[in-house]
């Protein structure tokens, strides 16, 4: 419980650090709701199943080409994944740096895995995410992302998930 408020923190903190920059250069921040789908890449069982998602993010210029993304992202019966009929929600809040160019962006960051299954609730390693994504003119947003599942005794890209959205960006 004592990395989960740490991480938790940690985000809190670098949403303020990137929100004092914006509002003095009166920059526009991005807000954004996005929905998806999430795939398991384990070795062995990858694409197996899939699972729906939805995430709100924020994004606060850093310069010209640099956002910092406060985001939380909530993955549905995430325990079917791993035994049949399993329920559960995983919420993943975390925070990306992305570089824009254009209308195209890729972001590294960190998330923290915190699941909540019948009643109980536990968390994991942060775990490094990578995104790539588009921004359409009209304010739609298309985004690909790769989470690495970080554990003892798992390397860094031996387990971990793959996922799509699409969402709105006001």
């Amino acid at each position: 419980m004592k990395r989960l408020f740490t991480a938790l923190l940690v985000v809190v903190l670098a949403g303020f650090a990137a929100i004092s920059p914006a509002w003095g250069q009166e920059k526009k921040l991005a807000f954004s709701l996005n929905a998806g789908v999430q795939t398991d890449i384990f070795n062995g069982s990858s694409f197996d199943k899939a699972l729906f998602t939805a995430d709100v993010r924020v994004g606060f210029l850093l310069g010209r080409n640099f956002e910092i993304s406060p985001e939380a992202m909530v993955v549905f019966n995430y325990l079917s994944l791993f035994f049949e009929g399993g329920n559960g929600t995983l919420v993943y809040p975390g925070v990306m740096v992305n570089l824009r160019t254009g209308n195209f962006f890729v972001g590294a960051g960190a998330v923290l895995p915190w699941g909540f299954y019948e009643g109980d609730s536990d968390t994991g390693s942060l775990a490094p995410k990578i995104n790539l994504g588009y921004r359409f003119p009209n304010g739609i947003q298309l985004t690909a992302y790769y989470l690495c599942w970080t554990d003892e005794g798992i390397d860094l890209f031996d387990a971990g998930f793959a996922g799509v959205t699409l969402g709105y960006r006001f």
